[in-house]
């Protein structure tokens, strides 16, 4: 499959080394309008000339492709994926789905109505842990889980004076879609309403909101606790946060990104046990890129696909409003 990247930055280039990986896709064009970036990406990856583009546009006429991979920042996704659609390619585009919902809405449909595959990057879903946990829990290991609580705590987005540090919610709109996703595709459950709270350590470098509890109600009776400080100076979490799932055969944790399922109640039916990941031919980026192109040549939805993802961001936005109006949001207030 013959691809655009669209948008050069820092994400740009990991996304270049994964395609160079996988011997289905070659990149054929490569597209940045900052002309400085796009000279020093062509030059540290040996990219002609005469294959980068100013413009998705210029790139369309000059090139022939089978589907762009959309790297840009998250208000410029619908416009991207829209021309993409137009041109009758399909769409990986970077998360989040977009900064506004109404658009992202506009974006999953455009895909419906062009018959064209979209998928939007939730990597952390590809990772061992999560795919060995939802397998644990599928075959019962705690139970029918009841609760799950997630900690993230990192000193996060240090660098002053980008977006991450200057947005509102900075910690809930870029890390909270990778955790929200990670609940459903996890626990296997929808979520149904949140209520969250959010503040800013004194000490903190965001100019918005980078602590938060959210309190989230899911399908089937399933509450989830997620509590950050994006600002934490002290022990750091994993990227996947540290989790605890409980049930009535008692608890799986994730902790420093390795499983343990433990039952300490009642004393004679103690035991803690360590479960090594399930080994994966492919994790994170990669097989995120090897699903989309089997999505595509198999004529089939994807793993979060564009629709589906509609419900993680949901999630997302939910709880930021939830944090900004001091009430419970339900989740259908934004799909409905």
């Amino acid at each position: 499959m013959k691809g655009i990247l669209v948008g050069m930055g820092g994400r740009g280039r990991s996304w270049i080394q994964v395609c160079k990986r996988n011997a289905d896709v070659k990149l054929v064009a490569f597209v940045e309008p900052a002309e400085a970036q796009r000279k020093a990406v062509a030059e540290q990856f040996e990219i002609p000339a005469d294959r980068t583009f100013v413009s998705l546009a210029d790139a369309l006429k000059a090139t022939q492709a089978d589907f762009a991979l959309d790297v840009t920042p998250p208000a410029a996704h619908e416009a991207v994926a829209l021309e993409a659609f137009s041109a009758g390619l399909h769409v990986l585009g970077e998360k989040p789905l977009s900064d506004e919902f109404s658009a992202a809405r506009r974006i999953v449909a455009a895909a419906g109505q062009a018959g064209r595959t979209h998928m939007v990057t939730q990597n952390y879903r590809f990772g061992p842990v999560p795919r060995t946990t939802r397998r644990l829990l599928s075959e019962g290991a705690v139970g029918d889980p009841a609760q799950v609580t997630v900690g993230f705590y990192r000193a996060w987005a240090t660098r002053l004076g980008t977006h991450y540090t200057t947005m509102p919610y900075p910690l809930l709109t870029d890390m909270g879609i990778h955790h929200f996703d990670l609940l459903r595709y996890v626990m296997g459950q929808e979520p149904v309403r949140v209520s969250a709270r959010s503040w800013n350590p004194g000490w903190g470098w965001h100019a918005g909101d980078a602590s938060h509890t959210a309190f989230i109600e899911f399908t089937g009776g399933l509450v989830a606790t997620h509590h950050s400080c994006g600002c934490s100076v002290g022990k750091q979490s994993p990227w996947n946060g540290d989790w605890r799932i409980d049930g009535p055969e008692g608890s799986l944790t994730w902790e420093e990104d390795q499983i343990f399922v433990t039952r300490e109640h009642p004393p004679e039916q103690k035991r803690r046990e360590a479960v090594p990941a399930d080994p994966l031919s492919l994790a994170g980026q990669d097989a995120l890129l090897s699903e989309f192109v089997a999505a595509v040549k198999e004529g089939r939805e994807p793993e979060c696909s564009g629709r589906d993802n509609l419900r993680s961001l949901a999630l997302t936005f939910a709880t930021v409003q939830s944090a900004r109006e001091g009430r419970p949001v339900e989740i259908g207030e934004l799909l409905a």
